[in-house]
């Protein structure tokens, strides 16, 4: 088995923070190199004064790492601060205060706030404690040598070793939670532009709704630009008779069918929206009324061409187009009540026609 199979090995009880328990494993892993290393370095010095501690926190620091595979989350994280710090506080006066075994004391912190401690006062207590804990080692600690003279090189690959694991460990736990973080914000923006876009959205035929409509030529008048702005509504006629002959679910796939074809032919910047049973709202920026009508002439055409087969059966259709010019002196609803007034009018002229 690879090496990252055996630390990301999953833990043994459902519902528990296997990612809190892995960064332990890998915490575990560093503090092990580097006590090997310092052992190394300096083992000739420390052993001949704690040989027989020395072998209690390698055997503890393997019988911890096993048991994460074993303990639920929270014994494994108040395991590993015990034992940092425990390893720390014995490690100074053996290789002195420059080895700068004090700074995994900076673990303990971190863990205490990535780890699976849920409640904030806990989690400000127990950072308190680590910090009245870090005073406390400098007053009785600050500036202690060796229990043995070391050299030079020694001291200094000391130090190089645990400022190594101190930074890789800080890094290693950066990356990991806030990489969770940072995902569960991306969820939650992805979910949040879900629920927007559902408010926004006709759920048959995937256009935009009369709310969102109302909200953009809103948004179109506080722009305060001159640009032409024109505003059609279009009905589908006989729509009743389609429902009467063939069925609501009919009907459904026809007014899903009508939205395609309204997507696939107008412009892209051309605003639609489903704006109420069988009736549709086009909104046409930077065009005039001549424009909009050329545009609807295209999108009237390619309807009238349309057969949509539903249920068996193959349907044809028309629409009736009522346009009108936004005009900048009155407001979009009488713009809108122009349009609608004139797709009443082409209604009663015979259908499957523009009037502008």
């Amino acid at each position: 088995m690879k090496i990252l199979d055996i630390i990301n090995k999953d833990v043994r009880f459902e519902n528990e923070n296997k990612k809190v328990t892995v960064a332990v494993r890998v915490l575990y892993l560093m503090i092990f190199v580097a006590f090997v290393l310092d052992l190394l370095y300096a083992g000739p010095v420390v052993f001949r004064h704690h040989y027989s501690g020395i072998l209690f926190f390698l055997l503890t620091l393997g019988v911890l790492f096993v048991n994460t595979y074993y303990s639920h989350t929270k014994v494994v994280l108040w395991f590993f601060l015990i034992y940092v710090f425990s390893w720390s506080i014995f490690m100074i006066p053996l290789v002195g205060w420059s080895a700068g075994m004090q700074n995994y004391i900076i673990f303990v912190l971190m863990m205490v706030f990535f780890g699976s401690f849920d409640k904030l006062g806990l989690k400000i207590l127990l950072s308190a404690l680590v910090l009245l804990s870090r005073f406390a080692v400098i007053f009785l600690f600050g500036g202690t040598k060796p229990m043995d003279e070391i050299s030079w090189l020694t001291d200094k690959l000391l130090q190089t070793t645990n400022i190594t694991a101190v930074f890789g460990g800080i890094i290693y736990l950066s990356y990991t939670f806030s990489k969770e973080k940072q995902a569960e914000d991306n969820k939650l923006a992805r979910y949040n532009d879900r629920l927007q876009k559902e408010a926004n959205t006709d759920r048959l035929t995937g256009l935009y709704n009369r709310r969102r409509a109302e909200e953009y030529l809103e948004e179109l008048i506080s722009v305060e630009s001159e640009d032409p702005v024109s505003v059609a509504i279009g009905d589908i006629d006989f729509f009743k008779k389609v429902n009467d002959s063939y069925g609501h679910d009919v009907g459904d796939e026809v007014l899903k069918a009508i939205a395609g074809i309204m997507t696939d032919t107008l412009r892209n910047d051309t605003f639609i929206a489903r704006w109420g049973g069988e009736e549709f709202l086009m909104v046409f920026p930077i065009c005039n009324g001549d424009q909009a009508s050329i545009a609807l002439s295209r999108l009237r055409h390619a309807i009238n061409e349309a057969v949509i087969n539903s249920g068996g059966h193959e349907i044809k259709i028309t629409m009736t187009f009522g346009l009108a010019e936004y005009d900048f002196s009155g407001s979009f609803e009488n713009t809108i009540k122009d349009a609608d007034d004139k797709l009443y009018r082409g209604k009663n002229e015979g259908r499957n026609c523009i009037v502008f």
